[in-house]
C-alpha cells in the first residue's frame, strides 16, 4: 500500500501512519498524519499518533545529543508540543485542536492555557484568547509568560491601562523580564508618557542589549521626541543584530528622510509593506496583477494604489502625472472617495476611482503605492517635482465659494487640529502632539485687517468656536463642505492659510496657495530639518516649536507675522 496514494481512504490512510509508526518511520507517518489532519483538524487518532510520532522524533534528537530520554511519553505534554510545532508551521487551527487535546488530558496544563491563548490570539478570537490566559492565570498567578501574552492582548484590544497594569506586574514579579520592559515602553509610547517609554526601553537593554525589538523601540521613542541622530543610531543597531528587521528598516528611513537622506530614506521605505510587519498599516491591493517596480511601461497600463492618510495622497498624487512620460499608455489613481472629484483635475490621468465599494476597477498591467513613486523616479532633496499647481478645485465650484464668503478684504483660512483617530492610540498620540484648541488661536484672531475662515472639520469644532469671544469667532461654512474639492474651492478664494501639520497643509500647498504650517518640536519628516521653507511647497512657510508642547510661543510668532503682511483689500490684489 502506497500511504500518498490519493485514493486510498481517510482510515486507509491512518492505517498507513500506524504502520510506518511501528517500523520507525516517525518523520514519514509525521508527514502523512499532517496530510489527515489538514482535512480533519479534529481527528482525534491522528493528533494521538501525530503527537506520539514528533515526541518520537525528539527523543531520538536528545539521544543523538547524549540527553536522557524519558522512558514513557506524557501524552499532555505531547500533544502541547505538537501544537507549538503547528502554531510554528502557522497551522492555526491544528495547533488549536492539538492544545486543546492536551488540555482535555491535564487540564491544568498551563503552558498549553498559555499557548492556546497565542493561538486564539492570531484566530483574531480574542475574548476566547483572554480567557485562556485568565485561566492560566487563576492556576498559577505567578506565571509570568501567560501575563506578559496577556498584556499584549489587551494592547492590541488598546485596553492600554489593563495592558499597562499587566506589564507593571511582570516586571513587579520578574524584575529582569526583558520582554515585559521592552512592551512598557512600546505602551508608553502610545500613551504619549515619552520619557517613561525611554526609561523602559534602556531597561530592556540593560537587561540584553542583543534585543533588536528593543533599539527599534527605543529608536520610535526617541524620533518622537525629536532627537534624530539618535534615534537613527538605535535603529541601525537594530538593524545590526538583525539585518532582515523590516519594522526598523521602514522607521530608519523616516528620520532619514528627514535630514534629505532621500537615496537611501527611499529604498528602507518600501519596507513599510513587509508582510513581516505584525499590524501593519500598508496593506498591497486585492489585485491579480503585478506590483510595478520600475519596469518599462511602454504600452501599458498603471493603477496607483493610495496608502495612509490624506495628506500623503495629496502630497505624492504629484508624481502620477509624470507616469506617462515614463511610457505609460494608461494612468489611473485609486482614492479615498473624499478625493475623487479633486484628483480628477491630476495631468495625465485617464481614470480616478473611488474606493467606495461601488465602483469596478478594471484589471491593469501593473499597480503601484502612491509613496513608491519616489523611489521609483529616484526623488533627491533637489530634484523633488514641484510643478505648481498640480490640483485645481473645479472652477465653477470655486466661483460657487466665492460668492458666499467676503468681498474684499485680506482672508485667511484656519485649522488647529488633526483627526485624533481615538481608535488608533499611536496615530492619536501623534495628534495630541500637533494639535490645539481654538482658544490656542486667540492672538491670530486678534491680528487686525483679516476676515479669519475656520477650515476646521470634526465633531468637536463648533463646541470650540462657541468658546472664543463672539468678536473673535471666524466664519465657519465647513457644514457644506462635502469633500476635498470644496475645500479646494474655498482654499482658492483666501489670500493665506494657517494650519497644524495636517492634509490641509497638502492641500494648499497642492494649489499652489499661501500657507503657513505650525509644526510639532518632533517635525513629521517630510518638512526636513533646520528650515523654515519646502522643497514640497514654495508657497509654504513652516513656524516650529522650540521646545515639546510650546504652542504659546509658535502661535505668538505667527501673529506677529500675520501683523506685518501688507494687507490687500480683495484677493485679485493678493494675487498679482
Amino acid at each position: 500500500m502506497n500511504p500518498s496514494d490519493p485514493v486510498l481512504s481517510p482510515a486507509e490512510r491512518y492505517q498507513a501512519c500506524v504502520s510506518l509508526h511501528s517500523t520507525g518511520r516517525l518523520a514519514e507517518a509525521l508527514a502523512l498524519l499532517d496530510r489527515i489532519l489538514q482535512a480533519d483538524p479534529a481527528h482525534a487518532d491522528a493528533l494521538k499518533l501525530a503527537a506520539v510520532c514528533l515526541s518520537g522524533l525528539y527523543d531520538e534528537a536528545d539521544a543523538k545529543a547524549g540527553k536522557p530520554v524519558p522512558n514513557h511519553i506524557d501524552l499532555a505534554e505531547a500533544h502541547n508540543d505538537l501544537g507549538s510545532w503547528f502554531f510554528g508551521r502557522r497551522q492555526l487551527t491544528q495547533a488549536e485542536h492539538a492544545y486543546r487535546r492536551a488540555l482535555s488530558i491535564s487540564p491544568d496544563l498551563t503552558k498549553a492555557l498559555n499557548n492556546l491563548g497565542l493561538v486564539l490570539r492570531d484566530l483574531k478570537r480574542e475574548s476566547e484568547a483572554e480567557a485562556a490566559f485568565l485561566h492560566a492565570l487563576a492556576i498559577a498567578p505567578d506565571y509570568v509568560t501567560a501575563r506578559n501574552n496577556l498584556g499584549v492582548l489587551l494592547w492590541q484590544l488598546k485596553r492600554l491601562a489593563e495592558a499597562e497594569a499587566a506589564y507593571r506586574d511582570v516586571v513587579s514579579r520578574q524584575p529582569g523580564n526583558v520582554s515585559a520592559h521592552n512592551n512598557l515602553g512600546l505602551l508608553l509610547l502610545e500613551l504619549n508618557r515619552l520619557p517613561e517609554a525611554e526609561a523602559a526601553c534602556r531597561d530592556a537593554l540593560v537587561l540584553d542589549s542583543n534585543v533588536p525589538e528593543a533599539h527599534n523601540n527605543l529608536g520610535n521613542v526617541l524620533w518622537q521626541q525629536g532627537r534624530i541622530e539618535e534615534a537613527i543610531a538605535a535603529y541601525r543597531q537594530a538593524l545590526a543584530l538583525r539585518p532582515d528587521y523590516a519594522g526598523a528598516k521602514a522607521n530608519l528611513a523616516l528620520p532619514l528622510l528627514c535630514v534629505g537622506e532621500y537615496e537611501q530614506g527611499w529604498a528602507l521605505y518600501e519596507s513599510r509593506y513587509h508582510d513581516a510587519i505584525t499590524m501593519r498599516s500598508v496593506v498591497p491591493p486585492p489585485v491579480p496583477y503585478p506590483q510595478w517596480k520600475g519596469e518599462p511601461l511602454d504600452g501599458h497600463s498603471l493603477l496607483v494604489w493610495p496608502e495612509q492618510g490624506f495628506g500623503d495622497c495629496l502630497q505624492f498624487c504629484r508624481y502620477v502625472s509624470m507616469l506617462k512620460g515614463r511610457g505609460a499608455a494608461r494612468v489611473s489613481v485609486a482614492c479615498q472617495p473624499p478625493l475623487q472629484r479633486l484628483f480628477e483635475s491630476l495631468a495625465a490621468v485617464d481614470a480616478v476611482y473611488a474606493l467606495d465599494g461601488k465602483t469596478a476597477i478594471p484589471a491593469h498591467d501593473y499597480w503601484c503605492f502612491m509613496l513608491s513613486l519616489p523611489e521609483l523616479f529616484g526623488t533627491t532633496v533637489a530634484t523633488i517635482p514641484a510643478p505648481m499647481p498640480y490640483l485645481r478645485a473645479p472652477a465653477a465650484l470655486a466661483e460657487q465659494w466665492r460668492s458666499r464668503l467676503p468681498e474684499g478684504g485680506f482672508k485667511v483660512g484656519l485649522v488647529w487640529a488633526g483627526d485624533p483617530r481615538p481608535h488608533d492610540p499611536s496615530s492619536n498620540a501623534i495628534d495630541q502632539r500637533r494639535s490645539m484648541n481654538a482658544l490656542s488661536f486667540e492672538p491670530l484672531l486678534r491680528v487686525p485687517g483679516v476676515t479669519f475662515v475656520s477650515l476646521q472639520k470634526g465633531a468637536a469644532t463648533r463646541p470650540q468656536l462657541d468658546g472664543l469671544p463672539a468678536a473673535l469667532r471666524p466664519l465657519d461654512p465647513m457644514d457644506d463642505v462635502h469633500d476635498f474639492a470644496d475645500t479646494a474651492a474655498i482654499v482658492e478664494n483666501l489670500d493665506l492659510v494657517i494650519t497644524v501639520d495636517t492634509s490641509m497643509a497638502h492641500l494648499v500647498g497642492a494649489l499652489n496657495r499661501p500657507v503657513w504650517i505650525l509644526s510639532r518640536y518632533d517635525a513629521c519628516w517630510r518638512w526636513l530639518r533646520g528650515r523654515d521653507d519646502s522643497p514640497w511647497y514654495p508657497t509654504a512657510r513652516l513656524f516650529r516649536q522650540t521646545a515639546p508642547g510650546d504652542w504659546e510661543s509658535v502661535v505668538a510668532r505667527a501673529a506677529q507675522a500675520l501683523a506685518k503682511l501688507p494687507k490687500p483689500t480683495s484677493l485679485a490684489d493678493a494675487e498679482h
